[in-house]
This record gives C-alpha cells, sequence and structure tokens, in this order.
C-alpha cells in the first residue's frame, strides 16, 4: 500500500475525502435546526461576503481552465489552490452566518419565484456533490498524476462553476430580504 501524502496511504485518504463529503451536507442539515446563537458581533455582511467569494471563485476557476489550456501547469494549479481556499472559506462563512442568522426566505412570486426555486434546488443539489468532486479532483494533481486529474476535472470544472454561479445568483434573489 503505497503513502500519497501526508504519510497517508490512498485508502485512508479516500475514506477522509468520503467522509467530509458525507458529513458536510449532514452538518449543514443540523445547523439549520439549532437555535441561533449571539457572538455579539455583527454578522450580518457575510451573505454579501459569501457572494464575493463565490464571484472569485467563479473568475478563479475560469482563469485556471485558460491558463491548463494554454499550458501553464503551475500558473493553473496556484490558481485552482486559490479557488479552492476561497471555498473552504465560502463554507466556514456560510456556517458562521448560518448559526447566527435565521434561514432568509424568498419573497417573490410567479415565474420568478419559479426560477429562483430551480436555481435554488439545483445549486443545493450539485453543492452536495461538488465537494467530493472537488476533493478527488484536487489530490491526483497535487500527487502529479495528471491523466486520472483531467479525466475527473472535466466533470468537476463545469459542476463547480455551476455552483459558484448559482451561489451569487441565489444571493442576488434573497439579497433584499437580509436583514440590515
Amino acid at each position: 500500500m503505497s503513502k500519497v501524502g501526508l504519510g497517508l496511504s490512498e485508502t485512508t485518504l479516500r475514506r477522509i475525502i468520503w467522509t467530509v463529503s458525507v458529513a458536510l451536507p449532514l452538518v449543514v442539515v443540523v445547523l439549520l435546526q439549532l437555535p441561533r446563537v449571539e457572538v455579539g458581533v455583527n454578522t450580518a455582511f457575510i451573505p454579501r461576503f459569501n457572494a464575493l467569494l463565490n464571484t472569485c471563485v467563479t473568475v478563479l476557476l475560469s482563469v485556471g481552465y485558460f491558463l491548463i489550456r494554454r499550458g501553464q501547469r503551475e500558473a493553473h494549479r496556484k490558481v485552482m489552490i486559490t479557488a479552492f481556499a476561497l471555498s473552504v472559506l465560502f463554507l466556514l462563512s456560510y456556517v458562521v452566518y448560518h448559526l447566527t442568522h435565521e434561514e432568509v426566505r424568498f419573497g417573490g412570486t410567479g415565474w420568478v419565484k419559479a426560477l429562483y426555486l430551480f436555481i435554488l434546488v439545483t445549486h443545493i443539489g450539485l453543492s452536495v456533490f461538488i465537494v467530493p468532486l472537488v476533493l478527488f479532483t484536487l489530490y491526483p494533481a497535487l500527487l502529479g498524476r495528471y491523466v486520472q486529474h483531467r479525466r475527473l476535472a472535466r466533470w468537476t470544472l463545469p459542476i463547480w462553476l455551476y455552483v459558484s454561479v448559482t451561489g451569487v445568483l441565489v444571493y442576488l434573489f434573497l439579497s433584499p430580504y437580509y436583514p440590515t
């Protein structure tokens, strides 16, 4: 059994990725059921901050794609690791916001509400799958297994882009309804 990084076997790394991938959505579901906590700091800015993070991730993913298409592997690597780091920051920020604020409901009606619900449902559904996809795409690249990385990235990139773009759209739909 070979070690793939941090002294971990590939089997152990895969188990960690699957554990994180299953635990994360469960934590979010539980989080939404918990009573809100007062942290003594105004966290009302977080939805806007999260939209900014998602916008940055969208730009970085696009830049990363164009860099690798031009053969600039090291620049691509740096950009994609930055996109990953901002996505992790988003998740942490999302958790903090939902620990401190009630869920905001969309107040629109008609076709706008239908559009919002379609975007929201697809965003949530794909966001569950993007965690393992990103992690299983990232680790072979970090180990220099570029054929495996490229095979997964062909699926991961468009889904990750969709999740980041629709994250911004969900914010824009909800922005009139956030408490100030």
